[in-house]
């Protein structure tokens, strides 16, 4: 990881599906998923798993 640029900076991809992930310049939290329904799903399959 580099210090000196902005997190946002960084390529980003979807964990669900692997698509590149497009980000908002300023301030705001990291997008990690292409839709909201992509990260419910990754979060439901990683709860049944038993890592959440």
């Amino acid at each position: 990881m580099d210090y000196t640029d902005h997190a946002k900076n960084a390529p980003v991809s979807c964990p669900q599906c692997g698509a590149d992930v497009e980000q908002t310049s300023g301030r705001g939290k990291i997008k990690r998923f292409c839709n909201p329904s992509h990260g419910r799903s990754w979060r439901t399959r990683m709860r049944s798993a038993g890592w959440l």
